[in-house]
């Protein structure tokens, strides 16, 4: 909460812009959002008492995604692996990490089988 005004401004425009994007795509809810609160990378650091490292698992950079072991199949046998650290950071990696292993799982690629709803 004492970063500096410089930092406090980047929050504010992004968050903005972020809001403004929303609006763009859904535009029944300008007006209506009662409250928007930005966190980053440093604020995940502050709250979860952390000094170092990345605040959601493994640093998502191309040295990572070329780690043989970080994959839905393991060397123990029925063993799978599943979440963000299969795919990718976040809530959305962490879906996407178990699509991955249940298609590993299942011995077909579940993501083929995606269809959107009408």
């Amino acid at each position: 909460m004492r970063r500096g005004a410089e930092y406090d401004d980047m929050k504010a425009r992004l968050s903005e812009h972020l809001l403004e994007q929303a609006y763009a795509r859904f535009p029944q809810i300008r007006g209506r959002v009662a409250h928007a609160e930005l966190s980053t990378p440093l604020s995940y650091n502050h709250f979860l008492g952390r000094s170092h490292g990345n605040f959601m698992g493994y640093e998502q950079t191309p040295k990572r995604f070329a780690q043989r072991w970080m994959r839905a199949h393991s060397p123990v046998n029925g063993l799978y692996f599943s979440g963000q650290d299969v795919s990718a950071a976040g809530v959305s990696g962490a879906m996407v990490g178990g699509l991955v292993a249940a298609s590993a799982v299942l011995g077909r690629n579940l993501f083929l089988e995606l269809k959107p709803q009408a």
